[in-house]
């Protein structure tokens, strides 16, 4: 089979970039389909912004090449394991058809791609806001039950995926994110110099006497969320990509998932909540989701930076209006 040269990037940004052309990614996407003995008729498209390149080819197809430099091996090894062990559990998310590499005789970087049947519908994050609220009080009931489904998978510790992983991601941010933040400065100045002290204050955030350990998604925001219709009456479809799944606290998977996929509505948050069939939360609840939230692998404070009132002026004033559900939430609109 003749493949079209590798490519090849200058810098990071030079590979950012061509993740907006589909046409600089078709002939390798087509080379994974054929590699693989998938038929690659059918137009390409591929999603941005995203971290490898994820290319529908046709209607029903979809590919996805690692790129070296940010993670591709781990990335590659650890999704291709998330598939393989909820392959047949019943959870609504594309199947694995094929994996393998490009050039895996290359001396420079072999490019592994895992082959899937394309997701019906688009992501929630492609309607940009058009999602009515009778369109996401749909979205959110399923959201919460196929977590459950998730959360509810017999996970084994295996090469990429355990929880000895996620405890090393978990006490590595919490050493370093109060870092992360004073360059991220998506929180509000006065906030910035309690970070360390209110994180590491969260020894429970491992503790796997706390509870057992499951299967977590780790970044389920709208962008991996899949939905069909129009706008006002949309259904939901499925969930993707799981470069970042992990055995985990289930609490972890939420942080994304409220402010990210459903902008911080309390309202939406309990619903989802019901639909899993949450445990009662307890009133520690706000404190130990705030310390996720800064203590997430990205930066969780973006999304709703713009609405924190110029008065809050504590991280557990903050925690409240993000995480207690039987408090007043973020306002609507970014404040005066």
């Amino acid at each position: 089979m003749n493949l079209p040269t590798p490519p090849a990037f200058e810098s990071d940004a030079a590979y950012e970039s061509s993740l907006r052309d589909p046409s600089f990614w078709e002939p390798y996407a087509r080379a994974a389909l054929r590699s693989a003995g998938i038929d690659d008729a059918g137009d390409v498209r591929t999603y941005f912004p995203t971290t490898h390149v994820a290319a529908r080819v046709g209607d029903d197809r979809f590919v996805k090449l690692h790129y070296e430099d940010w993670f591709g091996e781990d990335c590659f090894q650890t999704e291709r394991e998330a598939y393989r062990i909820l392959g047949d559990r019943g959870v609504p998310i594309p199947r694995l058809l094929a994996d393998g590499a490009l050039y895996p005789d290359s001396d420079g970087w072999r490019w592994p791609y895992l082959v899937m049947s394309a997701m019906g519908g688009r992501a929630l994050r492609e309607l940009d806001g058009a999602a009515t609220d009778d369109d996401l009080a749909t979205v959110a009931p399923f959201v919460g039950s196929t977590l459950r489904l998730l959360h509810e998978t017999p996970v084994e510790d295996g090469e990429y995926i355990s929880h000895a992983i996620y405890e090393d991601l978990i006490s590595t941010r919490m050493s370093r994110c109060h870092r992360d933040h004073e360059t991220w400065r998506s929180l509000p100045e006065p906030l910035l110099p309690q970070v360390r002290d209110y994180v590491w204050k969260a020894e429970d955030l491992i503790d796997p006497d706390r509870e057992a350990p499951v299967f977590i998604h780790g970044d389920l925001h709208g962008g991996n969320v899949f939905v069909e219709g129009e706008s006002g009456s949309l259904r939901p479809t499925g969930i993707v990509d799981f470069n970042d799944a992990y055995e985990g606290d289930r609490c972890y998977d939420l942080v994304a998932i409220h402010v990210k996929a459903f902008g911080a509505d309390k309202a939406l948050l309990r619903t989802i909540l019901d639909a899993y069939g949450w445990p009662s939360i307890g009133r520690d609840w706000p404190r130990r989701m705030m310390a996720f939230t800064l203590a997430h692998d990205f930066d969780m404070v973006a999304p709703f930076a713009s609405r924190i009132p110029a008065e809050v002026q504590t991280l557990a004033e903050l925690a409240a209006l993000v995480w207690d559900l039987d408090a007043p939430g973020l306002p609507d609109q970014t404040p005066a």
